[in-house]
């Protein structure tokens, strides 16, 4: 069986009204995924809140966020989710990674501004 690529299951999980989980995921990630929040405190909120200060790639937000220093930290996987619920978008600009890959540099839209304004980070 051939995998899924990251926008196969996005979409699906667009049209069945959840994101961030891919079919073979277990129910565990499905139910955590129907839950997409940003809570305060949280990872989603502290990436958050570095778009909000400058549009960048999602490992500069690591990085300036201090979770790519963490251990078995995600970071990406939240820059993703918050991407899937519209509190970040692309720019049509890239910069090149640590890795010397080219990345998409994202800014916060009108509703992650909403968002964090309504939390405390």
């Amino acid at each position: 069986m051939t995998p899924m690529l990251y926008d196969e299951w996005a979409s699906i999980g667009l049209v069945n009204g959840w994101l961030g989980v891919r079919a073979n995921d277990p129910a565990t990630s499905t139910k955590a995924a129907q839950n997409l929040s940003v809570r305060a405190g949280s990872q989603r909120a502290q990436l958050l809140a570095q778009y909000d200060a400058d549009s960048m790639t999602d490992e500069e937000a690591g990085h300036a966020s201090g979770l790519a220093m963490l251990p078995k930290c995600c970071y990406w996987k939240r820059c993703s989710e918050l991407r899937q619920a519209g509190y970040i978008a692309t720019t049509g600009v890239t910069r090149t990674s640590s890795a010397g890959v080219e990345q998409q540099v994202c800014a916060i839209t009108q509703a992650g501004h909403d968002l964090l304004s309504s939390i405390t980070v």
